[in-house]
Parts: structure tokens; sequence; C-alpha cells
């Protein structure tokens, strides 16, 4: 190989390196309401009880270097579920609340258009969610409740409210 094209090919790992570094400083594009779609999600009951009645996030900060929301989840009862969260982008653990407890969540880039969450609790238990943009109104989630390897505990679908 000739030196140009040698130069060529590090000069476009460079840019490439550069393009892939500014994507994932800029935000995700979750800004905004979502609303669960129930028929394209998928719980385990079994381990999670009842599937939600309804369920909405609101993203209230997507700056590409921290995450807020709101999660409110509605059973036959009312309130089934409530998340409040506001977490850097870098892994830095961070404390949420969920329901009426408080617990530590790490958030971290998972691509130009996704992040990984992890939280647990003073019990020890964990959760995983991968959280990503499957088009500009389709926000996915996939949810590992109880740490065993496998296919995802519950698969939700929320969809961009206009």
């Amino acid at each position: 190989m000739t030196r140009s094209a040698l130069s060529v090919l590090f000069a476009a790992g460079l840019l490439a390196s550069a393009t892939s570094a500014m994507a994932q400083s800029d935000p995700i594009g979750a800004l905004g309401r979502w609303t669960i779609d129930l028929k394209a999600s998928t719980f385990n009951e079994a381990l999670t009880g009842p599937a939600p009645l309804a369920a909405e996030v609101d993203v209230t900060k997507d700056d590409g270097k921290s995450l807020a929301w709101t999660l409110i989840e509605e059973d036959e009862d009312g309130l089934a579920a409530i998340q409040f969260a506001d977490a850097p982008l870098d892994g830095a653990p961070t404390k949420a609340v969920v329901n009426t407890q408080i617990v530590m969540i790490s958030v971290k880039r998972d691509g130009p258009r996704g992040v990984t969450a992890v939280t647990s609790n003073k019990t020890g238990r964990k959760q995983t969610m991968k959280v990503w943009l499957a088009d500009p109104d389709t926000l996915k989630v996939e949810q590992d409740v109880d740490g065993v390897p496998g296919p995802p505990d519950q698969n939700l679908t929320f969809k961009r409210v206009k």
C-alpha cells in the first residue's frame, strides 16, 4: 500500500471516529411525551405482575449529556408505578425515585439513538433496560428484571404523542 493510500485510510478512520464521537454527544431524539402501545408490547406477568392498562413517559431533558424523565403506569386501581430520574449518560451512578424508593441508576450511551440503564436498590436487586429510538416516533424498551441470562423479560413499545 502506498503512503498516500495509507494516509487516506488513516484520515477516513479519523473522520469516522470524529463523526461517531459527535453522534455520541448529540441528543438521542427522545424529548417529548410517549404512550405505551400495549398491543406491540410483551409482558412477563409472572415476574412483574399484570400489565399496566396505560403507561406514559415524559422525557423532559435530552441534551446529549443527560436524560431526565418521568414514567407513570396505571392499573385498574389507579397509579401502578411511577419513576423520576435525571441521569448523566456517562454511566455515573445517580439517585432516582421508583415508586416510593430511592434507587441508584446508571445510564450509558448505547449508540447514537439509545441508552442502557441499570437500577439497583438497597436489597441488591438489579434491573437493566435497553432503550432506543427505533424510528422518530417509536421508543423501544427491552427490560431485564430478574438478571437471568436469556431474552428480555419484557419488550415495551412507546409511541410519540403528537
